[in-house]
């Protein structure tokens, strides 16, 4: 079991250097906010035992961990008092007022199995949310990444019922009307009890949802999001089903899975299962293990539930988490 928490050393593309003087924005990379008429302090949530400011912070050495449509992601060492995720917002227009009240409602989101929400930052130009940092890399590099970390049947259990309990609480802030909008397995990482951990809340609502090309390709949006693009409770539902999914094939949902380029993974998997070949959906690393079987096929039944080409037939996500924590196991979770 202890296999997912094996540090995943693999990171992207070296240093970047962010410098706290006004209006430097050199071609080597360097980034601080520039001034403008609405520029504003960062905001903390839980107290103000942090001791570092917004300087300090642009001042850090920042490592890239990932660079998507509108969010740059950064690994921020603040001197020696705290290592953090830095989202910075790009090419985003929102008012400061929609900004804050989205900051605000994931600040007040406090569980175990949910990537907690430090800070924000708002001017016109720059945008930033804070949170926290796991160190032992997400979901997507632990299955596909060049070097990707041998997850047993035990491992991915965890991860995927820690993730159901976070999504079940995500779902509940806002008066239970809170969407997340973008599951996936980059956006889960494991906590200090190696369960799985949700990240990025609160930042596809602000982004106006993704580019109609991630849609089609990423193999993670339910089939109503393409052509609506408005994200809902249930669509999470479909996302994380997919996570699923791969937790047992090892498959990425991104990649070609047969001759037809357009079958993306929950396609490929009832294709399969509708064949009576269940046994060839799951991943080598799982077969290998003895007296697992039965469970794989109840997670797979759970996944397939939640990936339901109609919204309403999807589970909510309180139920799935009920029924992965009712799969019978060898040990304690």
């Amino acid at each position: 079991m202890m296999a997912c928490c094996l540090r995943n050393k693999r990171r992207m593309k070296g240093k970047l250097s962010w410098k706290s003087k006004k209006r430097d924005l050199s071609h080597s990379g360097n980034w601080a906010p520039e001034d403008d008429n609405d520029e504003g302090k960062i905001v903390f949530f839980g107290g103000s035992n942090y001791t570092f400011d917004l300087d300090d912070l642009l001042a850090a050495s920042a490592e890239i961990l990932g660079k998507g449509a509108h969010v740059t992601t950064y690994k921020v060492a603040v001197e020696d008092t705290a290592t953090v995720v830095v989202k910075r917002l790009e090419e985003v227009v929102v008012g400061r007022r929609e900004f804050e009240q989205q900051m605000e409602i994931v600040g007040r989101i406090r569980h175990d199995n949910v990537a907690e929400l430090k800070a924000y930052y708002y001017s016109k130009i720059d945008k930033l949310a804070v949170y926290s940092y796991y160190s032992q890399g997400n979901l997507f590099e632990m299955l596909h990444g060049e070097s990707q970390v041998p997850l047993d049947w035990e491992s991915r259990l965890r991860i995927a019922i820690g993730a159901a309990r976070g999504l079940a609480i995500i779902h509940e802030a806002d008066d239970g009307k809170f969407v997340h909008g973008n599951i996936k397995s980059s956006n889960i990482f494991t906590n200090s009890k190696c369960y799985g951990c949700i990240c990025d809340l609160g930042l596809t609502h602000i982004t106006k949802s993704l580019p109609q090309t991630t849609l089609r390709s990423s193999g993670y949006h339910a089939p109503e999001i393409t052509d609506t693009r408005k994200s809902t409770q249930f669509s999470d539902v479909y996302s994380f089903g997919v996570v699923l999914l791969e937790l047992l094939t090892g498959k990425s949902p991104a990649s070609p899975l047969s001759l037809d380029e357009n079958m993306d993974l929950a396609s490929w998997i009832r294709s399969v299962v509708s064949k009576e070949w269940t046994g060839e959906v799951f991943d080598n690393e799982l077969m290998m293990q003895m007296g697992i079987e039965e469970e794989l096929v109840e997670m797979l039944q759970i996944g397939l539930a939640c990936v339901a080409l109609k919204p309403q037939d999807r589970p909510h996500i309180t139920h799935i988490v009920k029924l992965i924590q009712d799969i019978p196991t060898n040990f304690n979770l």
